[in-house]
């Protein structure tokens, strides 16, 4: 061999076969090791995609947006048993005005929690937390469960804080809750109408063509009497410089003749 390595000039047909053999042992060894990695993976990847994912959260009620709820969400894909929560320190909301805030009543345990499935409770209004007195804001939520096998899964932590939202901005949205609002205001203004003293409602059938040529041929008479109105004052304006005029011109006859005596009125010769 040489220091260098191995010479390969020198090796003879049984020698290449033997460094054959052993390379693709080494090559099915590796090739076998990635395989097992990667069923190993699949396998995890598997098991993560079968088994339920439970967290608490906070979330802006639907609706409300200046409103946050407390929610526990299966994101999984398969049912969560025994589902248990516990928050530190515990939540609080602003309460009843003048009262103290009160605590947030969560479960002791939720029995099952399909895909999908949530549970979901009032957490406090932002109005209201406001004006109340300082409640602390940052909490450490724990959501403990088992899987469909009741098999004990790692717990899932999260942090809930209020501040998260108490910056952010929203547009105002109407849904069912303000339809059906709107529509108890619309019943109740209907109920209060009264026809003569015996209640219902009195409809009116009205031509709407009728009523605007009735308006049309009112505004043409108005045209007219206006156009004759302004005639007249245009004529009676016109008379009375004719009037002017002609005591104006009159006037001046009798200032012109004033200094001779009368025709008729002579003396005697």
């Amino acid at each position: 061999m040489s220091p260098w390595g191995p010479d390969f000039a020198a090796w003879t047909p049984n020698d290449w076969a033997a460094f054959g053999t052993n390379a693709t042992a080494l090559i099915a060894l590796a090739a076998g090791f990635v395989a097992w990695r990667q069923l190993r993976e699949a396998r995890r990847l598997r098991l993560e995609q079968a088994q339920p994912y439970v967290v608490c959260f906070a979330e802006r009620t639907p609706g409300h947006d200046q409103g946050l709820d407390i929610v526990v969400r299966n994101f999984g894909t398969t049912v969560a048993r025994d589902v248990t929560l516990t928050v530190t320190p515990p939540l609080l909301r602003s309460g009843r005005p003048d009262e103290p805030p009160e605590e947030v009543a969560l479960p002791k345990q939720l029995p099952v929690l399909v895909p999908g499935q949530e549970w979901r409770t009032f957490w406090d209004l932002g109005s209201n937390r406001a004006q109340a007195e300082k409640l602390v804001s940052r909490h450490e939520a724990v959501v403990s469960y088992r899987d469909s096998q009741g098999k004990s899964l790692p717990p899932t932590p999260s942090v809930i804080d209020w501040d998260d939202f108490s910056d952010s901005t929203w547009l105002i949205t109407y849904g069912m809750h303000e339809a059906a609002t709107a529509l108890r205001e619309l019943s109740k203004t209907v109920a209060s109408f009264k026809y003569r003293g015996n209640g219902g409602l009195a409809a009116y059938v009205r031509d709407a063509d009728a009523i605007d040529q009735r308006l049309l041929q009112q505004r043409e008479q108005r045209r007219r009497q206006h156009e004759e109105l302004e005639a007249e004052v245009k004529e009676a304006q016109a008379r009375w410089r004719q009037a002017q005029d002609a005591q104006q011109a009159e006037g001046s006859g009798e200032q012109g003749g004033g200094g001779a005596a009368p025709s008729g009125l002579a003396g005697p010769g």
